[in-house]
């Protein structure tokens, strides 16, 4: 899809992947970005960086685990050509199998059961427009065999299942899902796996991996956004490697 004069909506724009595919969308040409988070002052900042492109933008402060909310603002902003799935959670302290109840449905609510809903809500939207994009972050993890947070393995391999399940919208509604999957990536994020920082096994996984920066992401992201080659359900895996990045493409029938 050609990004210059689209509408697009992205999530967990106060920072990290999601500011800086706002801000690539913006320098691409995206004539009006609705940003989406909970973090009112840096979601401000994102705004003035979308601005300072020319773009259009607006901010909207929306919790993702009050799915009854979610449903009702994409209702009614989710007339869009572009979405990006990105915000997401981690467990924090404590992890799986101490943490509460409560916790528990509100990570699954952020990471999947928004999303979906969403998702949902979007493709009916682009449908009636005649076609759109999604992109969903996953993340590596989906991609491996376990992970120490639990709960975020779990949900973001539900996000990439979902993502695979969406193929058919492409020929059933010219509405292409496909999915990001970031290796580490160096945000705010990483803060809050621990008490008031990063965890131990944080700095442990950082200590034996490079970081990508958010950048890296976004380039991702443009690149799945711009390519309508490609098969819906496709997903974009960026890590990066000896200073450079590598991307391992896949497809809906392959893990």
């Amino acid at each position: 899809m050609e990004i210059r004069g689209r509408t697009a909506i992205v999530t967990g724009s106060a920072g990290g992947i999601g500011r800086a595919t706002a801000v690539m969308l913006a320098a691409r040409g995206a004539a009006d970005i609705r940003l989406v988070d909970v973090k009112e002052d840096a979601l401000a900042e994102t705004a003035r960086l979308v601005a300072d492109t020319g773009a259009r933008v607006t901010t909207h402060i929306l919790d993702l685990s009050d799915i009854a909310a979610v449903e009702t603002w994409f209702q009614a902003h989710g007339d869009v050509d572009i979405l990006h799935n990105n915000a997401g959670v981690v467990s924090g302290l404590p992890q799986f199998p101490d943490v509460d109840a409560a916790r528990l449905r509100w990570i699954i609510d952020v990471n999947v059961t928004s999303l979906v809903a969403a998702t949902q809500v979007a493709v009916q939207a682009m449908r009636k427009r005649g076609g759109g994009v999604i992109v969903n972050t996953v993340s590596t993890v989906a991609l491996g065999t376990g992970f120490y947070d639990a709960m975020y393995a779990t949900t973001k391999a539900a996000v990439m299942m979902f993502t695979r399940c969406c193929a058919p919208l492409k020929d059933e509604c010219n509405v292409r899902v496909a999915g990001m999957l970031p290796g580490l990536v160096d945000t705010p994020i990483l803060d809050t796996t621990g008490a008031g920082g990063k965890s131990e096994w944080m700095k442990t996984v950082l200590a034996n991996n490079e970081a990508c920066t958010p950048e890296d992401i976004a380039g991702g992201v443009v690149a799945l956004i711009e390519d309508d080659s490609l098969a819906g359900g496709d997903w974009l895996a960026v890590r990066r490697l000896d200073g450079k990045i590598e991307y391992q493409w896949g497809h809906a029938d392959t893990i």
